[in-house]
């Protein structure tokens, strides 16, 4: 007997995974797509298809459509009566007002009345007037406005809801030209106050799949055109990557850094990397160690630190730094 393709996953995982994706995303899935995500056989999830049908919590309808096997869950006959409370409702103009300066104009109307017309349902009727927005504010350096970029954001959406292909123009950073990608949205992710995708690249007709996924800055799409193509993400983008130091995901590399008694305490108060160890030393300072996948942020981070932080290890990093520390000191006796 071969082996299984996830021995670690158990049939109930696999149920409770399969119930989930089914009930909760309310998408169609075709067979293939349902054992490449379950890892698993396509006869395997005919059998977990079958099991969530004798619970009679949820009716699967099943077709065929060119050639393959879909499924997707059944609404209920009868919408159910749910309200928020004034808490949850706290709660979400709490994330709202958070990312607010984020999102185009018409977005940011659209929410505020979402969240009104949910305030209005409130079953606690004497309570509405508890649900006060504005109660946090957020003060971006830097900030890119999106409201031209409505469209884009929108495509993106709908793509990584759907699982859709995009045609897109794509201009990266001192490059003079847009570039022309097939991509398979995965994520929306937020870093300093902007915007970026994370994406499947979709090769052309022979050519060899790329796994890792890629990073776009959304501002920088030029054209986006969705495709009814769908596709299926490999399995190296489902995985979810441990948090470390670097926004950039390149490969991974230990650093230590001695940190002044001045900003140690800001230091310890963040988590910098999943796996960061810090040791107190005598004078006050602190000396941190961390995982990274970026040595140009590990640097432009240290630099922006001045004397207060030295880089210990690696060594190419250190040296790195000290050429870029000499420079700046020649640059400055030159001015004056």
């Amino acid at each position: 007997m071969p082996p299984k393709k996830d021995p670690y996953s158990s049939p109930a995982q696999k149920v409770l995974a399969l119930y989930g994706l089914l009930l909760f995303t309310g998408r169609k899935h075709s067979l293939p797509q349902l054992a490449e995500l379950l890892q698993c056989s396509k006869q395997t999830v005919l059998r977990l298809v079958e099991q969530i049908e004798l619970t009679h919590t949820v009716t699967i309808h099943s077709w065929t459509e060119e050639g393959r096997k879909w499924f997707q869950a059944k609404s209920p006959s009868r919408t159910p009566n749910v309200a928020l409370t004034v808490e949850q409702i706290q709660h979400l103009l709490l994330c709202r007002d958070m990312v607010l300066h984020l999102l185009p104009r018409a977005l940011q109307d659209e929410i505020g009345k979402t969240i009104a017309q949910t305030s209005v349902l409130l079953p606690e009727y004497d309570r509405r007037d508890a649900v006060q927005p504005g109660q946090v504010e957020s003060r971006p350096k830097g900030l890119i406005d999106y409201s031209k970029h409505q469209e884009a954001l929108e495509t993106i959406l709908k793509a990584i809801r759907e699982r859709r292909v995009c045609q897109v123009k794509y201009h990266a950073p001192q490059k003079t030209t847009a570039k022309e990608y097939s991509i398979g949205p995965l994520k929306l992710i937020t870093h300093q106050d902007a915007l970026y995708v994370t994406a499947q690249l979709i090769p052309r007709a022979g050519n060899k799949a790329y796994p890792d996924p890629l990073l776009f800055a959304l501002h920088r799409f030029k054209q986006i055109t969705l495709t009814d193509t769908s596709f299926v993400p490999s399995k190296e983008a489902l995985v979810s990557q441990p948090h470390t130091f670097g926004f950039v995901n390149e490969k991974p590399f230990r650093a230590r850094i001695r940190f002044s008694p001045a900003v140690a305490d800001y230091i310890t108060e963040r988590i910098w990397s999943q796996d960061q160890r810090i040791t107190r030393q005598k004078d006050g300072g602190i000396v941190l160690e961390l995982s990274a996948t970026s040595d140009k942020e590990l640097i432009a981070w240290a630099l922006s630190l001045g004397c207060q932080c030295e880089v210990l290890a690696p060594e190419d990093i250190r040296r790195e730094i000290a050429t870029v520390a000499l420079r700046v000191h020649h640059s400055h006796s030159e001015d004056t």
